[in-house]
């Protein structure tokens, strides 16, 4: 009985020593802790902004933000970089929205949809909207924007290389209801308007 009682105490000090060392090594002196927060508070600025209009409230279940971090005076440069973000509060996690790569499904912006929203000829133009705020056009692209309805699905054009159309296919049920929303690097010839 003694030898299992030593056991499972030894066992549970090697456990706390162990325990102890590693948090020891891992955490950064305190000082040097104020100072990294330090140099960050003077070089590095954050501001959110809602994106407060009637397309993100209309179609979205939830709150889009867009975020601007500057930063300045890093390796003594005086320019700033700018970094911007687009993201969404789900109530319980800040997300960004899904990297569109080639061609990208995006079944968490399909979810993000009201149950309530259709897209019809009256609402395809606040989709388009929509789109502009969460996937916004690079400034040096030029405006290829436009969209269309045909065989069934919507097709918002974002961009135009080679005469190959680029962007998001959307497909309805038979209320107009959102059940899947997809980007496409090429549509197929029969998908143009």
């Amino acid at each position: 009985m003694f030898q299992i009682f030593t056991k499972i105490v030894y066992r549970f000090l090697l456990g706390v020593v162990f325990l102890f060392v590693f948090q020891a090594y891992s955490q950064l002196d305190s000082a040097i802790t104020n100072r990294l927060n330090g140099f960050m508070r003077e070089n590095c600025t954050t501001t959110f902004n809602e994106i407060s209009s009637a397309p993100v409230e209309s179609i979205l279940k939830h709150k889009v933000f867009h975020i601007v971090q500057e930063t300045q005076n890093i390796y003594g440069e005086r320019k700033k970089n700018i970094n911007e973000f687009i993201v969404i509060d789900t109530g319980q996690k800040v997300k960004g929205f899904e990297r569109i790569q080639t061609n990208t499904s995006l079944p968490e912006l399909t979810g993000y949809i009201r149950e309530d929203f259709v897209l019809n000829q009256e609402t395809a133009h606040q989709f388009q909207s929509l789109l502009d705020y969460i996937y916004p056009i690079a400034e040096w692209k030029p405006d290829k924007r436009e969209f269309f309805q045909k065989n069934g699905k919507w097709y918002f054009l974002r961009d135009a290389y080679f005469r190959t159309k680029q962007g998001f296919e959307i497909t309805v049920d038979t209320q107009e209801k959102i059940t899947d929303i997809c980007y496409k690097m090429k549509w197929d010839g029969s998908e143009s308007k």
